[in-house]
């Protein structure tokens, strides 16, 4: 009778957070992740039992909760779609009218041209440059 108990208890908690859910879809890693710790949380705990559902909630509301900005930027980094950061770049290269250096070389590449000419530099002056005072008085 006390296991229907805690049946009917966990399905009242289940019913009560599936209220407001939503799916999430896991690969085989971080499910394999999940069980383990779910059995390590439930190992030796008499209070009742978690499930899967209860860790996974637990666990992302803390991590989002205290996401740094090293740990953001390993998670873009992760799943960078290149395609949307290129689209990105050019959408800014639009609306500033500048298209990045780098881009406007690796483009150049890509179409068989050779990189721009560059413009001559004018020579600055030099310090090593003697300036007599030239008169035509004297001579």
């Amino acid at each position: 009778m006390n296991n229907n108990l805690e049946k009917k208890k966990e399905e009242e908690k289940s019913t009560d957070e599936a209220g407001d859910s939503h799916r999430l879809t896991i690969n085989r890693a971080a499910e394999n992740v999940l069980v383990r710790a779910v059995e390590r949380v439930n190992d030796g705990y008499q209070g009742g039992k978690v499930n899967r559902n209860q860790v996974a909630v637990w666990a992302i509301q803390r991590f989002g909760e205290n996401l740094a900005d090293d740990e953001i930027k390993e998670i873009r980094a992760e799943y960078l779609d290149e395609f949307s950061a290129f689209e990105a770049v050019l959408r800014r290269a639009k609306d500033s009218g500048k298209l990045p250096i780098e881009l406007k070389t690796f483009i150049q590449k890509q179409m068989g041209l050779e990189e721009p000419l560059k413009k001559k530099s004018k020579k600055g002056l030099q310090n090593n440059i003697i300036n007599d005072d030239v008169s035509t008085s004297g001579d």
